[in-house]
């Protein structure tokens, strides 16, 4: 599915942005821990956030029977690149001494990429093994455009939130139109496709389906394209056709013709798309 996006936001030249920040600052205890993000369209994998201008890991790395050495009431564990950051919250679920590091949850003072300490007690030995898990930090919903922190906040902490973001459209609205585009081809008798829950087109199209399919979601997004070339053939509709006259003429056309879909260059001379 997801090159069948990335062709149909070729098509319709929804350039994905990469320039997206916001900053935010909690102000009181009492304060939401939920936040919105500015832009729409955002790429969820693409959001970083930043706690008081250090990077904030939306889950650290939970560490299994990890080492640990104790002076006082202070102990350090070493686990490689934790992820953890001060104040970040883990859990000890096991402990080869709980006189010392008892199990429960803890909140972790970070060091350095590799160590961090709690606050144990001062007792029992001084070095040994424990496993801990973390939490979540933070989540950014695509439907909603908000960014909800369950990791620890204090007032006065700032928050900067980094992201890309396309300028037209979000996955969901390309998916919804690529739905469509498989509905007309079927129609057509084209061919029977259909999107699974987990967004997989079945059965698998071909690299000519594939392409159709993202040229007829492409002519629904744009319904004012004159016409469509490839190496192959081209097409030109009648001032006035409809949408649905377009695609039907368009997948008549690809059955006597076998193209290959070519990226629009917005910097050079367009080779396949809309003309004007």
């Amino acid at each position: 599915m997801q090159t069948t996006i990335d062709k149909v936001r070729n098509l319709i030249q929804d350039i994905l942005k990469t320039d997206g920040k916001d900053n935010f600052t909690f102000e009181s205890s009492v304060s939401s821990k939920i936040f919105t993000i500015i832009e729409a369209n955002v790429s969820a994998s693409t959001v970083l956030v930043y706690k008081n201008g250090i990077l904030w890991s939306i889950l650290p790395v939970p560490g299994a029977t990890v080492a640990w050495t104790r002076a006082g009431t202070v102990v350090t564990i070493t686990k490689t690149s934790h992820g953890l950051i001060t104040n970040d919250v883990i859990t000890i679920t096991a402990s080869s001494a709980t006189t010392a590091l008892p199990l429960g949850t803890y909140s972790a003072t970070k060091l350095t990429n590799n160590t961090f300490t709690v606050v144990g007690l001062n007792a029992g030995a001084t070095s040994g093994t424990c496993t801990y898990t973390t939490i979540s930090n933070y989540s950014y919903s695509t439907t909603t455009g908000k960014l909800t922190i369950t990791g620890t906040l204090t007032a006065g902490d700032s928050l900067e939130v980094t992201y890309s973001y396309y300028q037209k459209y979000s996955d969901t609205e390309i998916i919804g139109f690529i739905k469509s585009a498989i509905a007309y081809l079927s129609i057509e008798k084209y061919g029977t496709f259909t999107v699974k829950n987990d967004n997989i087109i079945f059965p698998t199209p071909t690299e000519l389906g594939e392409n159709l399919i993202a040229i007829i979601a492409s002519i629904l997004v744009k319904g004012d394209v004159s016409s469509y070339r490839t190496p192959e053939f081209s097409i030109t509709f009648n001032r006035g056709d409809s949408i649905e006259t377009k695609i039907k003429k368009f997948v008549r056309q690809s059955k006597k013709s076998y193209g290959v879909l070519i990226y629009i260059d917005p910097s050079a001379t367009m080779v396949y798309g809309e003309e004007d």
